[in-house]
C-alpha cells in the first residue's frame, strides 16, 4: 500500500528587483529628516524592470541634490538615494 505523505507546495523563487541609488560621491552633505516624511518619488529606476513613476516612500535624510528614502517594494524594505 503506498504511503501518503504531506509535502508543502513548491513555489518558484520570486526575483527581487532593487532600486538604483545615486552614487555617494554626488550626494554631498546630508542631514536627517526628523520626523520622517512621506514623499512621492516621481521617477525611480529599478534594475531589470526599468523606471517606475510615482513611487511612495518615506524620506529619512536629505542633501541639496538627493533624498535618502525607504521604500516598501515587493513586500520588502529597500533604501535608496533618489534625486531631490
Amino acid at each position: 500500500m503506498p504511503e501518503n505523505r504531506w509535502a508543502p507546495p513548491e513555489h518558484q523563487d520570486v526575483p527581487i528587483y532593487a532600486a538604483e541609488s545615486l552614487p555617494l560621491d554626488v550626494i554631498g552633505r546630508l542631514e536627517p529628516v526628523d520626523p520622517r516624511q512621506p514623499v512621492w518619488i516621481s521617477h525611480l529606476q529599478f534594475d531589470q524592470i526599468g523606471e517606475l513613476e510615482k513611487v511612495k516612500a518615506v524620506a529619512v535624510a536629505r542633501s541639496d541634490v538627493a533624498v535618502y528614502v525607504e521604500i516598501a517594494w515587493q513586500g520588502r524594505l529597500q533604501r535608496a538615494w533618489a534625486p531631490a
